[in-house]
């Protein structure tokens, strides 16, 4: 059973969430802003975090900032009413997993959630001493995941700890989000071989089948703005036009 901390100030959204985690076997309690998200995050335990972004008290980008500044890297996936590119970019930066706009389908939501904790099963186990196995092909017959990689890596003048998710950036050492550090895996795992968008959406979101890829352009966005001196002409994460990327370390 996944414990899932629910911080949403709208109650009717609020109390259907919970019913349908509830429904699908999850143990799912509720703050309801953004002061009593934090203090109950810190708590500690929890699996996966559902944060609104309009909160009161503290808002939601802010919870998501203090979390990932204390340490705190549990999987974050944030609900907003805003659907502008921006502030999604700036939830991902902050260390945000994944993001959904308000008014959302319920059953994308609850794809989502699974996926994340998925994800999180995933890379605990690749972290784990007595992990082993062969990897598993994602749905859809798509690339499977990522082949196991060095603990660290390094390209240009910066690099990347999987295991800590710090990275030299231009901004310095920073803590990355799960999903950027889910990227590099793969693309640490295949250097200078395209990596389409919908392999990234099944290795990384384990969504082959979903039929918008912006999620994954965002992320690039944000390795781009970490890691490449010109955003507008990558010398690392190249695009390959109307496929996906090559990653040039």
């Amino acid at each position: 059973m996944s414990r899932i901390l629910v911080v949403e100030d709208e109650e009717a959204i609020a109390e259907g969430v919970l019913l349908n985690l509830a429904r699908k076997g999850h143990s799912a309690e509720l703050a309801r802003d953004g002061a009593e998200g934090l203090a109950r995050a810190g708590e500690r335990g929890w699996d996966l975090i559902l944060l609104d972004v309009r909160l009161p008290e503290v808002d939601g980008f802010e919870v998501c900032r203090r979390l990932r500044e204390a340490g705190d890297f549990t999987p974050i996936l944030m609900l907003t009413a805003r659907d502008q590119p921006d502030d999604k970019v700036y939830g991902l930066r902050l260390g945000a997993d994944d993001y959904l706009v308000k008014p959302f389908d319920l059953a994308e939501l609850l794809a989502r959630v699974e996926s994340l904790l998925r994800r999180r099963a995933w890379t605990n186990g690749a972290t784990s001493a007595d992990a082993s196995g062969p990897a598993r092909e994602p749905a859809g017959g798509l690339a499977p995941a990522p082949a196991p990689v060095p603990a660290r890596l390094d390209f240009g003048d910066y690099w990347v700890d999987f295991g800590t998710y710090e990275a030299k950036t231009r901004a310095g050492v920073v803590q990355l989000s799960q999903k950027e550090i889910a990227v590099l895996r793969v693309f640490a795992a295949r250097p200078h071989q395209v990596v389409t968008r919908r392999e990234l959406l099944a290795t990384v979101w384990e969504l082959p089948h979903h039929p918008n890829t912006r999620v994954v352009d965002n992320v690039i966005v944000a390795l781009r703005k970490a890691f490449e001196d010109n955003a507008w002409r990558p010398r690392h994460i190249l695009s390959v036009r109307g496929v996906g990327y090559r990653f040039v370390p």
